[in-house]
């Protein structure tokens, strides 16, 4: 039987600082969405209703596992007759501020990866970066049909050495885009949504 090697110590401290940054995410994500949507409408107040979705899209971009569900709000204040467009843009500018934590945190994780996860990555990031036409709409996309999370594109793109803007813009872009649409479903069917549930 052969001992294990031994794990070297600058990659040994990436792996603690790794944990440490996942470790924080995870709990203050937990925290967040352990508020109920009804108390931050109470600290905001009705007159605030795009800062209330800009933050609710903050809060629900930021947290991964445990994400704030922040649609049957936005369908609620297009209903109640607030602008769409409006409620869409700062429900998207929101995702997109916590969508930027998780690209930080990508790149803090990327340093205590395995070596064979880092060069499947660094094949992948090879990939995109020679077919850039190809990533943008796609990215576009993803953020314009998916209602899911964000943050593994994200992270992947982060730790792939993507950049920020070229990984950002075109989900933003792609999220404002669902946002309006679900602001005008909202708009136009939320009394048939809401008797579904």
């Amino acid at each position: 039987m052969t001992a294990a090697k031994p794990v070297p110590s600058g990659r040994r401290v990436a792996i603690l600082r790794a944990a440490t940054v996942v470790a924080l995410y995870l709990a203050l994500s937990m925290m967040l969405a352990s508020v109920p949507v009804e108390d931050l409408i109470d600290i905001v107040g009705s007159d605030n209703a795009y800062i209330l979705m800009f933050a609710l899209g903050t809060i629900g971009g930021f947290t991964t596992f445990t994400g704030i569900p922040y649609h049957f709000v936005l369908m609620s204040l297009a209903a109640g007759g607030l602008n769409p467009v409006w409620l869409g843009v700062s429900t998207a500018i929101g995702v997109m501020m916590g969508d930027s934590t998780m690209f930080l945190i990508g790149k803090q994780v990327k340093g205590s990866l395995p070596p064979r996860v880092l060069a499947i990555i660094d094949r992948l990031s090879m990939y995109l970066l020679h077919h850039p036409r190809l990533v943008t709409p796609a990215l576009v996309a993803y953020g314009t049909v998916s209602p899911f999370s964000n943050d593994f594109v994200v992270a992947s793109l982060s730790i792939g050495g993507y950049g920020y803007w070229r990984t950002v813009v075109p989900l933003t872009i792609g999220n404002v885009l669902y946002n309006i649409a679900l602001a005008y479903l909202g708009l136009y069917a939320y009394d048939a949504i809401i008797g579904w549930f």
